[in-house]
């Protein structure tokens, strides 16, 4: 556990877009804190959670001690011999989460958000509300005793990572240790919800024109929400790099790792380049060292 009074520090790894080495970066910084503490690793990247792949001992999340949590919203509910067919529930809702059709009963899809304003709305009280399970959270062991790792997973066919999300880092944050959070890629309310509950972002990104340019917008994001924000630049020397400009020249860089195939190879196997390349552990070290800087 952390000092008495110390607030923990939670650390987003954030990539503008996928297979920029997000997860393998959080998987390094997982294994090498500063002070040799047990984080608490959080798998936020609910629709293809994989972090488990580089940090679990032999046995799977599957096998840890606690039953998997299952993450739910309300869902409503109709009363057909109460229901008047007046379709005021299809008029309130702002997701479309509601058909009427005729006379026909009301009909509830996937795209529910589960915020119970057609419950209240209904002028006869015909709809109610039940548990609808949106995906599961698990808990397990990093390996070697360096702290928990929580995995969010939402179930496949579900439009609304969010909620799951939103449980996963409750479940990750009641740990009360340091946190490193592996965020969904991209700049879209998945990446918001993790974001606002940060205390400092690692933008990690390749030096491609496509990379510039997601790197671009998650970076704005940072500011945006008004993070502490730094660079970590993967993959490089793969093909002729141009300098940065604009707001990510002004993020602070962390660490330049070059293209390794031997970290692509570990990786394959389940191996955390940190195991692997003493330059991940370095780059992860010094991005502890920045976060806990910008924290105090």
């Amino acid at each position: 556990m952390l000092p008495l009074g110390r607030e923990p520090l939670r650390v987003a790894v954030l990539s503008g877009k996928g297979g920029a080495g997000k997860t393998s970066f959080s998987s390094a910084m997982a294994l090498s804190h500063p002070l040799g503490r047990p984080v608490a690793t959080i798998d936020c990247d609910v629709e293809e959670p994989n972090l488990a792949l580089l940090l679990q001992e032999p046995q799977t999340i599957n096998d840890a001690p606690e039953e998997p949590m299952a993450a739910t919203i309300p869902f409503p509910t109709v009363d057909p011999e109460r229901c008047s067919r007046c379709g005021v529930c299809s008029k309130t809702c702002n997701f479309g989460g509601v058909f009427c059709f005729g006379g026909s009963l009301p009909t509830f899809n996937h795209l529910c958000h589960g915020c119970g304003a057609c419950v209240i709305a209904c002028p006869n009280g015909a709809l109610r509300e039940t548990e609808r399970q949106l995906g599961i959270i698990r808990r397990g062991r990093i390996a070697k005793g360096r702290g928990t790792l929580i995995e969010g997973r939402l179930t496949v066919g579900m439009p609304n990572p969010v909620p799951v999300i939103d449980l996963t880092l409750k479940v990750g944050l009641f740990e009360g240790l340091d946190s490193v959070i592996d965020a969904p890629p991209g700049v879209s309310c998945p990446t918001v919800a993790v974001l606002r509950h940060a205390n400092a972002v690692i933008l990690i990104m390749e030096n491609t024109p496509f990379g510039r340019a997601d790197g671009q917008a998650a970076a704005q994001l940072i500011r945006d929400l008004g993070k502490p924000g730094a660079l970590v630049i993967n993959r490089s020397g793969i093909i002729d790099e141009e300098p940065l400009e604009g707001i990510l020249a002004e993020l602070p860089l962390i660490a330049t790792l070059p293209f390794s195939r031997d970290v692509a190879a570990g990786s394959a196997r389940g191996i955390p380049p940190a195991a692997l390349d003493r330059r991940w552990a370095q780059a992860a070290r010094s991005a502890w060292d920045w976060a806990m800087g910008v924290f105090r």
